[in-house]
Formats: structure tokens, sequence, C-alpha cells
């Protein structure tokens, strides 16, 4: 869906509504008035856009990717980020991995060029289905390819925002297929299924339908009958083959994906609207002390200091 979308505003509420428009779940921790807050997206909002934010004030923001991968550029200000807890050199342009993104801010400027995960996927010609990013660095891999990536992000933010080249879909396709192949050379970009921390089409067939039910269930109340059938196997035969690929059991994996999209929900909600209790029975742990100590063994932090970080 092609998207050209611009707005200004001094209220913080406001502003928080207008960055969940592009990346839902996302929150402002802090915010210092005076504010103002600019915002323009352009593109395709189905495979690649480009973000242009501008904050006047001091500011706390937590953004959650999810299923798109950011590259950014700032200018101006200060500006400090960190992409799922590794911070990164905004000197140059930068990589925001599917995730959570917490950046530290005042009076500057970011450009953001948004690539869906499943276009990329599609682009190097694998199933944009359960698609995972790798990336080799989370900077371009050398000095050319970040000076050729911010030719290519500005080109496609001036194509983009043209209201003339609109209606010429073929320019348009061919600036999106640009974007998507400069992404993957400069930044060193593979896609994997998800299922399993190395390449998926290594796995069984089975395990991979089982590891991708868990994925697109983990906030349902499923157990290892629904998992065993999403895969096609009986209880026992599905518990083996995790067992030899995985070296793990199906409930296991379904609680470590809970811990994680747990982890991702706390890292973004406001500790004023939102409880750890809540959260946790969200993502289908009812005991609330055995969650605390899985997140504590798992994060080295108790799920409190998450959300109220």
């Amino acid at each position: 869906m092609l998207v050209d979308a611009r707005f200004t505003t001094h209220d913080r509420d406001e502003a928080q509504e207008l960055v969940q428009r592009v990346y839902p779940g996302s929150a402002f921790r802090e915010c210092v008035a005076p504010f103002t807050y600019k915002q323009r997206v352009v593109g395709d909002s189905d495979a690649v856009s480009v973000a242009r934010f501008e904050v006047s004030s001091r500011s706390e923001l937590a953004v959650r990717f999810d299923g798109v991968v950011g590259i950014g550029m700032a200018s101006g200000g200060e500006y400090r980020v960190t992409s799922n807890d590794d911070p990164l050199d905004t000197t140059k342009p930068f990589l925001l991995r599917p995730g959570i993104a917490r950046s530290w801010s005042s009076d500057h400027h970011l450009m953001v060029v948004n690539l869906d995960v499943g276009a990329l996927a599609r682009h190097v010609g694998a199933d944009a289905q359960g698609a995972r990013l790798v990336t080799a660095s989370s900077g371009p891999l050398t000095d050319a390819a970040a000076s050729y990536w911010c030719h290519v992000a500005r080109h496609a933010a001036s194509v983009f925002s043209t209201s003339a080249l609109s209606g010429y879909a073929l320019i348009r396709k061919a600036t999106t297929d640009l974007v998507l192949a400069s992404a993957v050379d400069a930044f060193g970009m593979t896609v994997e299924q998800v299922g399993s921390p190395s390449c998926d089409a290594a796995l069984p067939t089975a395990v991979r339908r089982a590891a991708q039910f868990i994925e697109d269930n983990a906030a349902a109340p499923i157990g290892i009958v629904e998992i065993a059938e999403a895969a096609r196997m009986s209880v026992r035969g599905i518990q083996l083959a995790f067992r030899r690929a995985l070296d793990t059991t199906p409930t296991e994996y379904l609680r470590r994906a809970r811990l994680r999209h747990a982890r991702e929900h706390l890292a973004t909600a406001t500790p004023a609207e939102t409880t750890v209790t809540e959260v946790a029975r969200s993502w289908g742990f009812t005991n609330l002390s055995r969650f605390s100590s899985a997140y504590r063994q798992a994060y080295d932090e108790s799920p409190r200091q998450t959300l109220e970080r």
C-alpha cells in the first residue's frame, strides 16, 4: 500500500500515536517540554518505506520492530540508540533489527528506511513465511558500502516523496528493488526460516512446521497436543524429533518463545498502564513466581526491571 503522510504535533500522546502508526507497540518513555515532533512517511508499507522524524527536546523512545528491519541515519543534536540492547554507532548508517530499539535523543533528525522482512526474503528468493533476518554487522560492511547506501536511501526518499511520480509504478518498483538489493549487499543480509538458531532448511519438515506453529501461536493456550497436530505427528514422535534436531522439547521451545515475546512486550509497555502480571498472563504464564524466576535466569534481570527501564 502506497503511503505519504506528514504530521507535526506538540503533544506527547499524539506523537506516540503517530509513532505507533509506523511501529505498533512503541512508546515514549521520557519527553521534556516544550516539545515539537515531526514525522513523514513515504513509500510502500508492504515492502519499503522511508520515515523521517524530528524531535526538538530531550526524549527517550522504545520502538518495536516487528517483521521489519530499519536502517537509520541520524543528524543534528544528540542521538544514541540500541537494538536489542546492543549499542549502535550512529556516525554512519546503522541497522535496527527486528526486536526492540531504544533511543535517547535531543534536537535531532532521523531518517529510517524500513524494509519488510518478507519482502527481503522474496527478493533473495527465500520463502517469506516465517522469514528471519540474519546480518553480518550492525553497520555497512565497508566505508564504500556506507557511502553507497546513503546515496540509495536519499534517492529512494526523493522518488517516494515526489507526487509527480506516484503514478509511475515501474519507477517505484525499480526503486524498491534497488533499496532491497543495496541493503542486502551493504549490510551482508541473509534470510532464514524461524525455528532454529541455525539454518532451518537443515531441520526436518515436521520440526519446522511445529516451530512455525509455536511462533505464530505463542500467546494462545496451546500445548504439546496442538503442537503435535500442527506437525502432523504423534506426541511421542514430535518430542523425539525436537530432541534429535534441537536438543530440547517442544514445550521448552514454547516456553522460550513466550519468554522472548514477554520481554519484548515489557520493554515497550508503559509501567503506569501495564503490570508484570498482565504481561505474564497474556503470554501464557499463570504462575507469576515461576515466570519471574525463569525470566531472571534467561535475561539476568527481573521482569519489573525491564518494564521500568
